[in-house]
């Protein structure tokens, strides 16, 4: 992502010299375009930064976050309860994790379907022209942000249009025009995909529940035990989503007070389906929610499943209101507010005293902190006319000398490659090259290795090795990176000076 932004900056072209194109090749797959963009012009400004990199998802979140509090608010009646929501859908763990992260536009998708259907309820409250705009302009964003965002924004579009079906027909010139905007708005995706089908399906044939062509009972079972699995405590509430990337293992994808809400909310739309439109959509889209997730072989998968994540929390603010018109309707004097408000608090204090803690120790390997520490470390210690050398050592798996397919975009960022240079030729070798234990370089430069290597037989079974590759004459140990607290294995940093010629 920050790469690319770079060379978009730098050449008006993407890393593989395509100008401005719709979707990024990257990895041998297709990245959206929304974050790329946006960050070209700070990156333009401001040079390379990981910071940077991240800003968009803070910013966006905080987007998602205001613009909730306006359908909770119209849901609710209840500024507090408004305001809590909005809260609350910032720091659960289903966001957070994400939002601290450049991985993907997920935030971003997340405020642009918030601000879609919200803008897009509007309308047909107000009868508004300038909140049909604001309402494909939000959708838009959604589609454009993340790869979930294109199945998942149309479903929850039909949901809505399922919901309001009466109103849409007594507005329909306000439904035209948001149609009519969207569809210009989503024509460059659609152009792009014409011309080049793989950008739309690159990503999801490796992982959809159909690759070893099984049966079609087969793959029904398959889908729907995903899609209940969903809608389970553990996921929602206890455990959640396992890969270390999205979320700590400390807890589920919600808080454990909001269950008890979530489920009253629920009830609620239930009995008011027939008469309320809104109650309507937030059930549909609940019900929907994880329609996409369900057709992918991993199981449990948060971010295949976000866009569930602030029709949960409408949820829970409709229970928390209905809650505390039980409590009046029985004449008690008791304000949710204060325990509620306290109930989040010791579960958020718990949750971020794990995050900034024991996870952040715990999740190092799952986000190749070591290696990108030692790529980062390697830059920072590199003079004007040295050359990083890579040992083969570094990665658990072949890469060819471009280091590619996934650890060339570190070397690329780190080291701010010229991506006009980058695009014509490729890594300059006089910058990175791949390290040949058999024929050791003799100008001077940092070298890149493990102190251990992974062998494999011909079963395919894996063994740790003493890496034993020569190494350059005069070589200095810099630093050693472990792969984890008090691992024997760890990444080394060394430099050696150019060889002096014969005399």
């Amino acid at each position: 992502v920050g790469y690319n932004a770079y060379s978009l900056a730098e050449t008006g072209a993407d890393e593989y010299g395509v100008r401005y194109p719709v979707f990024f090749r990257c990895f041998d797959n297709y990245q959206d375009p929304l974050t790329i963009y946006l960050l070209a012009i700070p990156i333009k400004i401001l040079g390379l930064q990981i910071r940077l990199v991240r800003l968009p998802s803070f910013l966006f979140l905080a987007l998602g976050s205001l613009i909730l509090y306006f359908p909770a608010k119209i849901l609710t009646k209840s500024r507090w309860t408004a305001l809590f929501t909005s809260f609350a859908y910032s720091i659960i763990p289903w966001t957070y994790v994400l939002s601290r992260t450049g991985v993907g536009g997920y935030m971003a998708m997340l405020a642009g379907t918030i601000a879609g259907f919200y803008f897009l309820h509007e309308a047909m409250a107000k009868k508004s022209f300038p909140m049909s705009i604001a309402a494909a302009l939000g959708w838009s964003l959604a589609v454009y942000s993340h790869h979930i965002g294109k199945p998942m924004a149309p479903m929850i579009l039909l949901s809505f249009l399922l919901a309001y079906n009466v109103l849409i027909w007594k507005r329909l010139k306000y439904i035209l025009l948001f149609c009519a905007l969207l569809f210009i708005l989503m024509l460059p995706m659609f152009l792009s995909i014409i011309g080049n089908p793989e950008s739309m399906t690159a990503r999801f044939s490796t992982f959809k529940i159909w690759y070893d062509n099984p049966g079609l009972l087969e793959t029904a079972q398959r889908f729907f035990s995903r899609y209940l699995e969903y809608f389970s405590p553990s996921f929602l509430f206890l455990v959640g989503d396992s890969d270390l990337r999205h979320n700590t293992n400390a807890s589920g994808e919600l808080y454990i007070f909001m269950a008890p809400f979530v489920l009253l909310g629920i009830y609620r739309m239930i009995r008011g389906f027939r008469h309320n439109p809104l109650y309507r959509f937030l059930l549909l889209t609940i019900l929907v929610y994880p329609t996409a997730a369900s057709l992918t072989m991993d199981r449990m998968h948060s971010t295949r499943c976000l866009n569930g994540a602030p029709f949960f929390c409408l949820a829970m603010a409709l229970g928390i209101e209905y809650a505390s018109v039980i409590i009046r309707r029985r004449g008690f004097r008791f304000n949710l507010a204060l325990p509620i408000a306290a109930l989040l608090g010791v579960e958020a204090f718990f949750y971020f005293k794990n995050y900034f803690g024991e996870y952040a120790v715990l999740s190092r390997s799952s986000f190749n902190a070591p290696l990108v520490e030692s790529i980062q470390k390697c830059f920072s210690e590199k003079k004007e006319g040295e050359t990083l050398y890579v040992s083969s050592s570094a990665f658990h798996h072949p890469v060819d000398k471009d280091f590619k397919p996934v650890w060339y975009s570190h070397f690329l960022f780190f080291g701010k490659i010229d991506p006009a240079i980058y695009q014509k030729e490729g890594i300059p070798d006089a910058v990175i090259s791949p390290y040949d234990p058999d024929n050791p370089p003799k100008s001077g430069g940092i070298l890149l290795r493990m102190n251990s290597r992974i062998i494999f037989d011909k079963d395919y079974n894996s063994a740790v090795v003493f890496n034993n590759e020569a190494l350059p004459k005069g070589s200095n140990l810099l630093y050693r990176i472990p792969l984890s607290a008090g691992s024997e294995r760890y990444f080394e940093i060394l430099r050696f000076p150019i060889e002096p010629c014969p005399r």
